[in-house]
């Protein structure tokens, strides 16, 4: 999993306190516990690849939660899995609406012959 930029990170946090202030806590904890303890300072690429991997793995995670919620002892895997693929997907396509962002990151790592 790859680390937020400095700017987004601290402009996370500000959000985060000033939810705080309004009385909104959950959102402020959550917004503060997803984020790591430090931000990056320099860009490193992060592949489309890379993301959806770490978006389908944050959602498995989440998946547990309800799993030990009903205190399951079998789960179908494959069912699963095929749900948090749905869910991936929409999850990146909600949050690049939100972002306003479409299309190659530029965080993509660059083929050969491009600049």
């Amino acid at each position: 999993m790859k680390k937020l930029n400095e700017v987004l990170y601290n402009k996370i946090l500000l959000q985060a306190e000033e939810a705080k202030d309004k009385g909104m806590i959950k959102l402020a904890n959550a917004a503060v516990g997803s984020l790591t303890a430090i931000p990056e300072s320099e860009k490193i690429t992060y592949s489309w690849n890379e993301m959806s991997d770490d978006v389908h793995k944050g959602l498995w995670k989440l998946a547990t939660c309800v799993m030990k919620y009903h205190d399951a002892e079998s789960v179908n895997i494959e069912l699963v899995d095929e749900a948090m693929e749905r869910l991936a997907s929409k999850m990146v396509e909600e949050m690049e609406f939100i972002l306003n962002r479409t299309g190659i990151g530029p965080l993509e790592p660059k083929v050969l012959g491009e600049e």
